[in-house]
């Protein structure tokens, strides 16, 4: 009988432990929060920008062709290069004086008619060229201009005396003013050329640049600047949001309206923040309302 109750109590002590160890199984460990940096909303206002597309172009350039068929000995320039009036272009031989072989070498040279720079060289030394074949072309130094494609419904942006920037392929940005604009039209696109000048040494023709225009004034008297990363939108682009620290670990949803962009910061139109909000910069896509996150940097405001 003594051994039968040790044997019962050792049954239920068991079966509790067990119940202990279920329950303490059934406990979920929280999981970490998203990592996200932070920033502040700043007052501020930004202008509107209007990006055209633009072409370098040289209003008054000449060709230098092959005075007769011959083979070229010595190219002494190449693009970009300046020269001056009766500097020497190149040199060349006839192709009787070629067969002849070293030694009997009778060389003409090809001189520029003009103070400039040249553009392209398409001929280089051991080239055999046909009479009046075009060796390199070279353009007056001042004459660079900028053609701006513009649409007919945003000429009143590119009047004359306007300015603009002009951004180039490297990122560099020029300041331009704005000509007259040429006479002619494009059918097609509806749109027309516009002269614009800027101080630059020296750019290939040819070079596609973007022309931006800003307008003046703001979409609100009263706005606020975010860095555009911190903004989310829906597929359409109707509906934007931020997601808003409510505590140092929970982000919120917050809708917004936005006003004008630039190519880094956009306008918040709304009375949804204040610089004081704390607002998440990056890792906050996809973030739902009320996620957990944990902050590994905050910015200043902008």
């Amino acid at each position: 009988m003594k051994y039968q109750i040790v044997l019962l109590s050792l049954i239920v002590s068991l079966g509790g432990c067990g119940q202990r160890g279920a329950s303490n199984g059934n406990i979920q460990e929280e999981k970490p929060g998203t990592a996200v940096t932070l920033t502040h909303a700043a007052s501020g206002k930004i202008k509107k920008e209007i990006i055209l597309s633009a072409t370098t172009a040289y209003q008054n350039k000449s060709v230098v062709g092959a005075p007769i068929p011959a083979f070229i000995t010595e190219a002494l320039v190449q693009p970009g290069s300046r020269v001056k009036a009766g500097d020497i272009l190149y040199r060349i031989e006839s192709k009787e004086q070629h067969a002849l072989g070293n030694g009997n070498h009778a060389v003409i040279p090809i001189k520029a008619e003009r103070d400039g720079i040249v553009l392209d060289v398409q001929q280089q030394a051991g080239s055999y060229v046909t009479e009046g074949a075009v060796i390199c072309s070279v353009a007056e130094a001042g004459s660079l201009v900028f053609e701006i494609n513009v649409p007919y419904e945003q000429r009143r942006y590119a009047y004359s005396g306007n300015k603009c920037m002009l951004e180039l392929p490297d990122g560099t940005r020029l300041t331009a003013t704005v000509h007259a604009p040429l006479a002619t039209m494009n059918t097609v696109s509806q749109s027309e050329r516009v002269i614009a000048r800027a101080k630059v040494p020296f750019l290939p023709e040819g070079m596609n640049v973007m022309a931006v225009f800003t307008e003046s004034g703001s979409s609100s008297d009263k706005g606020m600047i975010l860095p555009k990363s911190a903004v989310q939108s829906d597929e359409t682009l109707t509906e934007h949001w931020v997601m808003k620290l409510a505590d140092d670990s929970t982000a919120i949803r917050v809708p917004v309206e936005v006003g004008n962009s630039n190519a880094s910061e956009i306008e918040i139109i709304s009375d949804a923040l204040s610089p004081q909000d704390r607002i998440i910069l990056t890792g906050g896509y996809g973030l739902e309302d009320g996620a957990k996150v944990v902050v590994t940097k905050e910015e200043a405001a902008l």
